[in-house]
């Protein structure tokens, strides 16, 4: 699965040794091996434990704010972020990307939840992911309502022990997405599918979004 998406991101990304902000980073999975490629990567994501560690470039804050490091010839919003800020929240989530870019860089934004993709197969009501030694076991509900994907959480490391959390995932429609990255400022963008070559299209599992 990480050979698949850094083979995709590396196609869509300028060459290296071009500057990249991860964001969110979490432990590095994508920065590290982007870095190792060339690439002069800096991460930042909400949880200290993610960058504590990492390396100077490694840094914690908001997406809902960004701190300012700087200007980058892409900003990299992968691993479906996009949808976890409320509709409140977004439009400011996507001026801090296009505030964060070089005159014509690019946002590289990935979205398996947008509702062409998420709602034209059944919901999975259950279901595990295993993350080195910690398993992830979900409950999920689509609020239709809200146009929501409510999911509640329990990780259980190797020892046993648990934690809970819940969230939501917010699910815009592919022209919603448009709407809000031309409201952000960008007047360039492209939708591509999964494997970053074709466009977008009904039923692809993914949605990339690629803007300038």
């Amino acid at each position: 699965m990480l050979d698949a998406d850094l083979e995709v991101i590396t196609r869509l990304l300028p060459a290296p040794p071009a500057t990249i902000l991860d964001v969110p980073c979490g432990d590095g999975r994508l920065a590290h091996p982007l870095s190792a490629a060339g690439y002069e990567v800096t991460g930042i994501d909400i949880s200290p434990e993610n960058v504590e560690g990492q390396g100077p470039r490694f840094h914690q804050g908001d997406l809902r704010a960004l701190p300012d490091l700087g200007r980058f010839d892409a900003v990299l919003s992968w691993g479906n972020s996009f949808g976890y800020t409320t509709p409140a929240e977004t439009p400011a989530t996507l001026d801090g990307f296009r505030r964060a870019l070089k005159p014509g860089g690019r946002l590289i934004l990935e979205s398996l939840t947008v509702a062409e993709a998420f709602l034209t197969s059944p919901i999975s009501e259950e279901a595990s992911y295993t993350f080195g030694d910690i398993t992830m076991a979900a409950v999920n509900r689509y609020n239709p309502a809200k146009s929501r994907l409510e999911s509640d959480w329990t990780f259980t490391d190797a020892d046993g022990h648990e934690e809970r959390a819940s969230g939501a995932h917010h699910v815009h429609t592919t022209g919603e997405v448009v709407r809000m990255l031309e409201d952000a400022g960008f007047t360039e963008i492209e939708l591509k599918g999964a494997d970053g070559r074709k466009s977008f299209a009904l039923g692809d599992h993914r949605m990339i979004a690629i803007a300038s």
